[in-house]
C-alpha cells in the first residue's frame, strides 16, 4: 500500500524525467495549451494514463480550471438510426446547457469500451457527464464514481449512491400490461432487447408484475428476450403466431415498428388476427394506417432534468439520488377488441 502511494505522490519532475522531456513538455501535454508534438503528447498522456496517476502541480492546476463543458454519452451511431430517443434527449440537454452558459461534448461508444471517456477525463475537457443509457454491470458508472466526476444517469442502476434521472418504466409497462389482461386478453407475449440494458430489465419486470398482481403466470413459451436482431424478431414473430399469442407487446418502438412490419408482410391483421402494443411511443409508429398502443415518456422533460440536476451538482446544490418523471399510457386501434361481425365485415 504505501508503495503505491509514494508512486502516486509522484511530482511532474519524476515523470519529465522518467520520459526524458521537460516538465514544461509535461504541463503542455496534460493542458493542451501552447506548442507540442502529437506523438510526444500521446506518449506523455499514455503514460500519465497506464501508471494511474497525476503529476499532482498539473492535477491542482486543472481541478481549478473550469472547462463550461458538459459531457453526454450516446449509444453507438447504428443504434442512433434506429432509436430517435437518443436524438431528443441530446437537444433537450444542449438546451438546457446553453441556457446555462454550457457547451455540451458528445460521446459515442457501444458501452464497453472506456477509452474515449477516460481521455475526456484525464485530459479535464468536461465539468459534468449524463449518461444516456445504463447497464447491469456499467463499466462507466464505476469509471466515473472512481474518478468522482459530477455525473447522472438518464436510467436506472443497480449500484448505490449514483444520481439516476428516468422515466418509470417499470410502472408503466405493468400498467400498460394490466390494462391488457383487463381487456381479456390472455396470451400476451413479451418482445425484448438486450437484457443487460437497464431500461430493459425494468420493462419486462413491469410485465411480470402485472401478472403476478391479476394472480396470473406468463406463458413462458410466449416471452422472447434478448432479440439483438431483425432475423431474430424475424423468427419470434413467425413462432408466436404458430403458438397462437393474442397479443405482442414490444419493448420498444424499434421491436414494434419490425414486428408490424412483419405480419403486414405474413398478412396477419392487426388487431383482428393479432393485436399489437408498444413500451414507447416515437414517430415511426405513425407510419401504419391502425394506430398502436403504445407508452408515451416526455424525453424533452427527461433530457432537461438530467442536465438541471448536474448542473446543480456542480454547484454543490443537494439533489436526490432518484428522480422518477411520468409517463401516459394510450390506448389505440391495434388492441381495440374486435366482435366476430366486425371482423367479417372488414
Amino acid at each position: 500500500m504505501r508503495g503505491e502511494e509514494a508512486e502516486k505522490a509522484k511530482t511532474i519532475h519524476d515523470v519529465a524525467r522518467e520520459l526524458g522531456v521537460s516538465t514544461s513538455t509535461v504541463s503542455r501535454s496534460i493542458s493542451g495549451k501552447g506548442r507540442i508534438g502529437k506523438d510526444t503528447r500521446e506518449r506523455v498522456l499514455k503514460y500519465i494514463d497506464e501508471n494511474g496517476y497525476y503529476p499532482n502541480a498539473a492535477a491542482q492546476s486543472l481541478a481549478q480550471s473550469k472547462t463550461n463543458n458538459i459531457g453526454v454519452i450516446l449509444p453507438e451511431v447504428d443504434t442512433l438510426v434506429d432509436m430517435p430517443f437518443f436524438h431528443t434527449c441530446m437537444y433537450a440537454v444542449e438546451e438546457m446547457a446553453q441556457a446555462n452558459d454550457y457547451d455540451i461534448l458528445i460521446v459515442i461508444t457501444n458501452g464497453k469500451d472506456t477509452r474515449t471517456l477516460e481521455r475526456l477525463i484525464n485530459n479535464r475537457k468536461v465539468d459534468g457527464l449524463i449518461l444516456t443509457r445504463t447497464y447491469e454491470d456499467d463499466c462507466f458508472v464505476s469509471l466515473l464514481k472512481e474518478r468522482q466526476v459530477p455525473f447522472v444517469t438518464i436510467g436506472q442502476v443497480k449500484e448505490g449512491g449514483v444520481v439516476q434521472v428516468d422515466s418509470n418504466n417499470t410502472g408503466a409497462c405493468m400498467e400498460l400490461t394490466s390494462v391488457l389482461l383487463s381487456k381479456k386478453i390472455g396470451r400476451i407475449a413479451y418482445l425484448g432487447g438486450n437484457m443487460e440494458q437497464m431500461v430493459n430489465q425494468c420493462r419486462y419486470e413491469g410485465y411480470i408484475r402485472a401478472y403476478g398482481q391479476s394472480g396470473k403466470k406468463p406463458d413462458g413459451g410466449l416471452i422472447y428476450r434478448n432479440l439483438d436482431s431483425k432475423v431474430m424478431i424475424g423468427r419470434a414473430v413467425e413462432e408466436l403466431l404458430e403458438k397462437g399469442a393474442e397479443c405482442m407487446l414490444c419493448q420498444d418502438d424499434f421491436i414494434c415498428d419490425e414486428v408490424l412490419r412483419l405480419l403486414e408482410e405474413k398478412g396477419a391483421r392487426v388487431p383482428e388476427d393479432v393485436k399489437v402494443a408498444s413500451c414507447h411511443y416515437s414517430r415511426i409508429l405513425d407510419n401504419y394506417p391502425v394506430t398502436i398502443t403504445s407508452l408515451k415518456f416526455d424525453i424533452v422533460q427527461l433530457g432537461r432534468t438530467a442536465c438541471k440536476i448536474l448542473l446543480d451538482i456542480m454547484d454543490g446544490k443537494e439533489v436526490p439520488e432518484r428522480t422518477l418523471l411520468d409517463y401516459e399510457v394510450i390506448l389505440k386501434e391495434s388492441t381495440k377488441s374486435i366482435t366476430p361481425l366486425q371482423a367479417t365485415g372488414r
